[in-house]
């Protein structure tokens, strides 16, 4: 797996926001590797510390709030949504084992548990 440190970050447009029926817009990451571009829509916080890795043809976002102490994954296969979980503040320590994980590490342990 490796880290894609090169990614940019836009809200999504007023017209796919209305499409998609949401009363704000998500985050797009955008990046290109060797393999080509990628934009993936996100569920992550607009003050979330994001992550991104990328294992064959999946991408990995990872989204922490520190301020709230909730963490999140999500996986891609190309363009669409393959998995992804969430875990509230109270949740962490449970299923990772302790709260100040790397990125890397968290993702691995959260990838046991994606739905």
């Amino acid at each position: 797996m490796r880290r894609i440190n090169n990614f940019r970050i836009n809200k999504e447009s007023i017209d796919a926001m209305i499409k998609a029926g949401r009363f704000n817009p998500c985050l797009e990451i955008t990046f290109r590797d060797r393999s080509g571009q990628y934009t993936h829509k996100v569920s992550a916080g607009y003050s979330d510390d994001i992550d991104v890795y990328r294992e064959g043809k999946e991408t990995y976002v990872l989204s922490t709030s520190s301020r709230l102490g909730y963490i999140g994954l999500e996986v891609f296969e190309s363009d669409e949504q393959t998995g992804s979980i969430f875990l509230e503040s109270h949740q962490v320590k449970e299923v990772l084992g302790r709260e100040d994980l790397v990125p890397f590490n968290a993702i691995k342990r959260l990838l046991e548990h994606v739905m």
